[in-house]
């Protein structure tokens, strides 16, 4: 993810007007709310964003050199199901507003099995489809400028949301283009804190104009629908 900048033909003067407005740009300081107008505008605009009712995509994850289908189904706000097929046999998680189940035949479960209330409540905010930051004070979140990191080499702006007491996302967005670099999520369950990061890359524009990055971690997804017709029967706990 490093930058590499090609200048032709310039003179001193103004290759040092340009390193100035790159020093000047990296320094400036920033508030959490400029960064977000920033990213809300990369990705197209508050209103496409709000216009994204549901998602349906599908990849695949790199499990150490294997490679496990995947999809996944949400409709914003309201519930989202994730499978994954392993030998054919296919296993997957569900997320409503209040509940969750999760079934997982590969590891001998003969049943979907309810997910803790800490599980449901960590996984809410895959459920807002145009991102927890755009109108996070309205949601009730907290968000914190941190200034800068260095990213695989490259700076990034730095933003803490405080979704709640027991859930904290910090994004790093690149300071070009305003792109999601990486997100790492901490988040307090039983006593225990677990963190976790994933790294967002190979942005790209749907036919119908929607930006996603289609490397998310370990999952490089190839295909992505926006308002499709989903059936309601895939977030019942059922096989």
């Amino acid at each position: 993810m490093k930058r590499i900048i090609s200048i032709t033909l310039v003179s001193g003067a103004a290759l040092v007007a340009f390193a100035f407005t790159v020093v000047n740009h990296r320094q400036k300081k920033l508030t959490a709310d400029e960064v977000i107008s920033n990213y809300v505008t990369a990705m197209g605009g508050a209103d496409k964003l709000a216009s994204i009712k549901n998602i349906y995509m599908e990849g695949i994850i790199n499990a150490n050199g294997r490679k496990i289908p995947t999809r996944k189904w949400v409709v914003s706000n309201k519930c989202m199901r994730t499978e994954t097929s392993i030998s054919g046999i296919t296993n997957f998680t569900i997320v409503r507003r209040d509940s969750g189940w999760s079934y997982a035949p590969t590891r001998g479960r003969k049943s979907a099995e309810p997910l803790t209330a800490n599980m449901v409540a960590a996984s809410q905010p895959g459920l807002d489809l145009e991102g927890t930051l755009v109108n996070y004070k309205a949601k009730g979140y907290k968000v914190n400028y941190e200034g800068t990191d260095e990213i695989e080499g490259s700076e990034a702006y730095k933003l803490e949301e405080i979704i709640n007491d027991s859930l904290v996302e910090t994004f790093y967005f690149d300071p070009d283009s305003y792109y999601i670099m990486r997100v790492r999520l901490k988040s307090s369950m039983g006593g225990r804190v677990i963190t976790s990061a994933s790294d967002y890359s190979v942005y790209q524009k749907t036919a119908d104009g929607y930006i996603f990055p289609m490397q998310i971690g370990n999952v490089r997804y190839q295909a992505i629908k926006v308002n499709s017709d989903i059936n309601e029967k895939l977030f019942k706990p059922s096989k």
